[in-house]
């Protein structure tokens, strides 16, 4: 959740087996945009909602 977490390190886990850290990437400010459309995909509709809420 923290704001100034390298987008590099995001790229890195935004495929994680665990949703909650998915669903910390999808809400990140620093998440790129490509990433963030991926996430909208994902199994769980939580992490799906952050990612569509952080494409706004």
């Amino acid at each position: 959740m923290n704001p100034h977490i390298p987008s590099s390190f995001l790229g890195r886990y935004y495929k994680s087996w665990f949703w909650p850290e998915r669903y910390a990437i999808a809400q990140n400010p620093n998440t790129h945009r490509d990433i963030c459309q991926q996430l909208t995909q994902d199994p769980n509709r939580i992490v799906r909602a952050a990612a569509r809420d952080n494409l706004k």
